[in-house]
């Protein structure tokens, strides 16, 4: 099979069912080092903050390094990442433009570290990243099923119900990516905002006191930690810094989708049956949470 350069793209339905018979609630794979011997299928992971740029090596073990790495013959990988920091190139026949530049005997020139297609490479991957192939899988099908809850989210449709938020948050524990349970917080917030705890839909004049909730949960979010805070509300964000947590990226992308949402409900009909101090206070609160201008 070939992988394509996005996970999300890549994951054929004979992957899907392969991953979906492994245990619900495992713990993370990654915490778990295996010793490998030559001849075992592994899935080399490289998971990213933002999710949907993980990428993986599924390969066999060729030998154990004197550090515990391995050198694996690559099977099958995922198109596009830069695995250059990461795998070391290993020539299978000698290579004279590798050995003229002083690199040695088992080297190859590498120019390409997107590509691990070639027939003359093996690669020495990380023991750390190395997992059993299952465990990757599994693994990573979880971690996409998230990204694909929060997505939903976002996009509104379809709704997220509670329930289904507070089961996203116990299976993003299960293969510890806590950092997404207190985003998955906030994205309860929004849904009491829209729609009463009986799943009916909120009146304009109903959904005042839940936004301002919202918001004062933003607002303490922001006032403590100022790491977020400023990567947040950066005029231009650096989304390479920001990617290289999950917790960042994933609660920037909610902090400003509820804070639109909230600035909208200013201009629904109905509003002031709520009270006039109550739209006064979310309008207070959408005036006080603002990015840097310059």
């Amino acid at each position: 099979m070939q992988f394509k350069k996005n996970l999300h793209k890549n994951l054929s339905k004979k992957l899907f069912f392969m991953a979906c018979l492994w245990l619900l609630g495992s713990q993370s794979a990654l915490a778990q080092l295996h010793n490998f011997q030559k001849g075992d299928h592994v899935f080399v992971a490289f998971p990213a903050g933002n999710i949907k740029d993980d990428a993986f090596i599924v390969g066999t073990v060729k030998s154990v390094q004197n550090n515990g790495d391995y050198l694996v013959e690559v099977q099958d990988y995922v198109e596009g990442h830069d695995y250059g920091s990461s795998c070391i190139p290993m020539i299978k026949k000698e290579d004279p433009e590798a050995m003229a530049l002083g690199y040695g005997v088992g080297w190859e020139v590498w120019k390409d570290t997107t590509k691990l297609d070639t027939q003359r490479l093996d690669y020495v991957v990380p023991k750390q990243s190395t997992m059993k192939l299952g465990e990757g899988k599994h693994y990573f099908v979880e971690r996409n099923n998230l990204y694909i809850v929060f997505g939903r989210w976002k996009s509104d449709a379809p709704v997220m119900t509670l329930d289904r938020i507070e089961r996203a948050q116990r299976e993003a524990m299960a293969v510890k990516l806590n950092d997404l349970v207190p985003v998955f917080d906030l994205v309860k917030y929004h849904r009491k905002t829209f729609y009463h705890e009986n799943n009916r839909p909120l009146y304009a004049s109903e959904r005042i006191l839940p936004a301002i909730a919202m918001l004062e949960q933003v607002d303490k979010i922001l006032s403590e930690q100022l790491k977020l805070n400023t990567l947040w509300s950066a005029k231009n964000r650096d989304w390479q810094e920001i990617g290289k947590t999950t917790y960042h990226y994933f609660m920037i992308e909610a902090i400003d989708k509820v804070l639109a949402d909230a600035k909208d409900q200013l201009y629904e009909e109905g509003i002031e049956m709520a009270g006039e101090d109550k739209v006064q206070r979310l309008r207070e609160l959408t005036d006080k949470i603002k990015r840097n201008s310059n």
